[in-house]
């Protein structure tokens, strides 16, 4: 048994080594890439339209509001395309279709990072929430990426390219976000299953599992916003399920969890998203952050009942009265 053990872990060490040194070779020339970012205006976004800039790719920066491009041109060089686009509106990604096809000619697009992503309402318990939060949520988190990823495949198709779907630790373990993770698990699947489908037509596809970083998702302000939100708009029957002293004990539970576990080294993503486009050989799936690795990911393998037990065992949840 132990000789069984010892083989599995040499397996294992050796496979991450070998999958370590394929990844070391980078593609030879970048200024010829075109390279499309959706939500830029902030977080990972703009930090990667400002790390792929610097490496000489052709990027185009698409954000949702004026103040997102403005920031963006104080920031990068002049070779940035900052574009408005509201990935939940199919007229406005088709606009943006006709502005980078207009640049990148018969070139194509070599890569397309389906960043843009919101969290929606955050409540104390998940049924809290409604029907109209998924709405929201999923508008933005998958049905908008499938609506950008299906309008550029035509060049992606034509440059060979990339696509780095903006995944989350929680569509493998899910936390209590409601809408947020289910529309992570949703984009996993999507990512998947095109993974497989556009091989034949020398199209990859790549998935970003961060953990919890320090974006404006996570701000504390915005979270116990969204979280008092939500407990005001509850019917007072549905408020005697966590009296007010509970939920603003919960409320600071959740804040300090957040304030312990967001990581702020943001560029730990963009190292993922510029291996998976600059890599000769990039990886399917890229696990970010120690809380992911070593949290979230690993108890995703665990049974189910072992796995719920631990999670319940350090997630904040005050006793209700």
């Amino acid at each position: 048994m132990l000789d069984a053990l010892l083989s599995l872990i040499l397996v294992i060490i050796g496979y991450k080594i070998y999958k370590w040194v394929k990844g070391r070779p980078r593609i030879p020339n970048t200024s010829d890439k075109f390279v499309l970012i959706t939500g830029c205006d902030s977080g990972f976004g703009r930090e990667d339209a400002i790390r792929l800039d610097g490496l000489g790719f052709r990027v185009f920066a698409a954000c949702l509001t004026e103040k997102g491009e403005e920031e963006i041109r104080k920031s990068c060089s002049e070779r940035v395309v900052t574009l408005r686009m509201n990935v939940a509106d199919h007229e406005s990604i088709k606009q943006g279709f006709q502005t980078v096809k207009g640049h990148v000619g018969d070139k194509g697009l070599w890569g397309l990072v389906n960043n843009a992503g919101i969290s929606g309402r955050v409540a104390g318990n998940m049924d809290w929430l409604n029907l109209q939060d998924y709405h929201q949520v999923f508008a933005v988190n998958f049905f908008g990426l499938v609506d950008v990823t299906h309008t550029f495949l035509p060049l992606l198709k034509k440059a060979g390219g990339r696509i780095v779907n903006m995944s989350s630790c929680t569509a493998r373990m899910e936390p209590g976000t409601g809408p947020y993770a289910a529309s992570k698990f949703a984009v996993e699947g999507f990512s998947d299953g095109f993974r497989r489908c556009l091989k034949p037509a020398g199209v990859s596809v790549h998935i970003i599992e961060p953990g919890y970083f320090k974006t404006a998702i996570t701000k504390a302000e915005n979270v116990a916003q969204k979280m008092r939100s939500v407990w005001d708009s509850l019917d007072p029957e549905r408020k005697e399920e966590m009296d007010e002293e509970t939920f603003q004990a919960k409320t600071e539970d959740v804040l300090k969890h957040l304030d312990l576990i967001c990581s702020p080294r943001l560029d730990l993503v963009v190292d993922a998203i510029e291996h998976a486009l600059t890599a000769v050989c990039p990886r399917s799936r890229y696990v970010c952050g120690w809380d992911a690795k070593l949290f979230f990911i690993p108890l995703s393998w665990l049974p189910t009942d072992i796995g719920d037990a631990i999670f319940a065992w350090v997630t904040p949840n005050p006793a209700k009265k």
